[in-house]
């Protein structure tokens, strides 16, 4: 008899289950303490990318690979996206990122809420803290907003300390250590605090994923482009056409897209405090 092939399986990735015995320890913490009953959605892609999206007027679900099943996915409130290719320097704009914030409401009811990109987390992005023996399914929150906002209720000070990767100084405290799952989640999560020694946003940014596709029209708050990439290009009207706000980062040639995060998260941050978010 043919064995089944069973969930797939990345190098250094985190083990994945072969049953539905999850043990989702993290739903249980969740304390939404008086944050707003849902936030905003940030998908980030590359500026090539992002053109066919705004030419489809659609996010449209893709086949994905840890999941094997179609899903669009997008973050909550924090742009933390980082490409395969983003550590590498290039002359050419076509790769470099491009920011949808996109409204709580074009995602309905979601797949799945995780504390973190997922992605990463299959092939191997957090090996260095995560428990080698926790399975990835394990980790995931109440698969609705109130869940996302729930776990950053728990986990951070506040939004400001959760936009930032901050997470609650005394979280660890009370957790027993039995507590497995838990305890796996802030060692992943302590990555994305500033200064830590494997620095990665993505390790705590919580993630959303649906399984259909997600308009864009009057569903995007804002977009953010590399200035450059519209000069010439119908995109700005295209994209006000749609509903949303449009804002720039002056980007720079043989720079690596991954160099561009502060300075978005910079123009994201103000975006969101001009309108009342954080």
């Amino acid at each position: 008899m043919k064995k089944p092939r069973g969930k797939p399986r990345f190098k250094g990735g985190m083990p994945r289950r072969e049953n539905v015995r999850y043990d989702r320890q993290l739903i249980a913490r969740s304390a939404p303490d008086g944050l707003p009953t849902e936030l905003p959605l940030v998908h980030v892609t590359a500026a090539w990318v992002a053109k066919e999206i705004v030419g489809d007027r659609a996010f449209a679900a893709k086949w994905c690979d840890v999941f094997e099943r179609d899903l669009v996915y997008f973050f909550v409130l924090r742009p933390a996206y980082r490409s395969k290719y983003g550590s590498e320097e290039s002359h050419q704009l076509t790769r470099f990122p491009v920011v949808f914030i996109v409204k709580p409401s074009a995602v309905p009811a979601p797949v799945h809420v995780y504390p973190f990109d997922t992605g990463g987390a299959a092939k191997g992005a957090f090996a260095a803290q995560a428990d080698r023996y926790v399975y990835l399914e394990d980790y995931a929150v109440e698969a609705s907003h109130g869940g996302a906002v729930g776990h950053i209720g728990w986990a951070f000070p506040s939004l400001s300390g959760y936009y930032k990767g901050d997470l609650r100084p005394n979280i660890q405290h009370g957790v027993p250590l039995s507590e497995s799952v838990t305890l796996g989640y802030i060692d992943v999560a302590r990555m994305g605090i500033e200064g830590s020694n494997a620095h990665d946003k993505r390790a705590s940014t919580v993630e959303m994923a649906a399984s259909h596709n997600v308009g864009l029209q009057d569903n995007i708050d804002l977009v953010i482009f590399p200035k450059q990439y519209l000069e010439g290009n119908p995109l700005h009207d295209a994209v006000v056409a749609l509903g949303a706000e449009v804002e720039f980062y002056d980007w720079q040639p043989n720079k690596a897209p991954d160099e561009f995060q502060e300075d978005i998260m910079k123009i994201v941050r103000a975006w969101y405090e001009r309108k009342g978010i954080l």
